[in-house]
């Protein structure tokens, strides 16, 4: 029929238009300068670098081993006390577990969306932080 013969046409045009481009986007952000949201890991990473002050974190090395991330965090503000920040950057929190990595080595989890609720480690989702950083 006339309408699935459209339906056929249109959704080969999208996908050719996709293919082209290369690249799919989250959902629309527009913060401090990060349009989409995340949509992978790198997109965390990136995120986190732009708040990880306002969570009271100092980063001293990425790198591509586990954990990805190690430095300091403000573990007591009012007696301004800083603690070492071992963290795992994920698109899901749950994928952490996936991978197999060691809940002993790693301190923080930083990712997209908590989808691991008992998690045994701190979880910070980047998509709840950021609305409390958004201007009201």
């Amino acid at each position: 029929s006339e309408p699935q013969e459209r339906s056929k046409v249109l959704e080969t045009h999208l996908t050719v238009d996709r293919k082209a481009s290369g690249q799919l986007y989250g959902e629309p952000i527009d913060f401090r300068g990060l349009r989409y949201a995340p949509i992978n890991e790198l997109g965390v990473v990136y995120l986190f670098g732009i708040v990880s002050r306002d969570l009271g974190f100092y980063i001293e090395a990425l790198q591509q081993g586990f954990p990805d991330c190690e430095g300091k965090y403000l573990h007591d503000k009012k007696k301004k006390l800083w603690a070492k920040a071992r963290v795992e950057f994920e698109y899901k929190a749950s994928t952490f577990k996936e991978h197999g990595h060691d809940p002993n080595q790693c301190d923080f989890i930083v990712c997209w969306i908590n989808d691991w609720p008992d998690c045994p480690i701190n979880v910070i989702e980047l998509r709840t932080e950021i609305l409390k950083l958004s201007p009201k």
